[in-house]
């Protein structure tokens, strides 16, 4: 039985209204967290290089990208993200005391997020001092170094 108004038939204007609730009810498709590691770091020399989801790219003083990949890595590479105590960073670096000391001075909080890629014989480890710097810690065998970088 269709309800009338003015000899209309309401039943169109039911229709059209209910499925414009259920329309605008629907739930927005879920997004991704952006990952705030990823995006391009650079020194102060502007050497820089771009953190992606499945890897890190060394631009080179050529200008020529290089992507670390297994190829590059000869055959031994791995990459992912974690979170890392600052106990743990810090004993990255155990046969360098200097170091050790200079970065347990930068990092302060208990943790931090971090992206960790390992090449060959040696491991990089991208550390997440806020949102605008990062710290990378380069290890090859016991022989490391560190690195602040800004976002670009």
């Amino acid at each position: 039985m269709a309800y009338r108004r003015g000899g209309r038939s309401l039943r169109p204007t039911i229709v059209v209204a209910l499925s414009a609730a259920i329309a605008g009810c629907a739930a927005p498709p879920p997004s991704t967290p952006q990952n705030a590691l990823v995006g391009t770091w650079a020194n102060a020399e502007d050497d820089a290089i771009t953190i992606r989801p499945d890897t890190v790219v060394q631009h080179q003083p050529d200008g020529q990208p290089v992507p670390l990949d297994s190829e590059v890595c000869d055959g031994r590479f791995s990459f992912g993200y974690a979170t890392r105590s600052r106990a743990a960073l810090t004993a990255l670096l155990p046969r360098q005391p200097g170091l050790a000391k200079s970065l347990s001075e930068l990092l302060v909080a208990p943790a931090y997020p971090v992206a960790v890629l390992r090449c060959a014989d040696g491991d990089q480890t991208y550390v997440l001092l806020n949102g605008h710097q990062l710290v990378a810690i380069y290890r090859d065998g016991d022989i490391g170094a560190i690195e602040r970088l800004a976002r670009q």
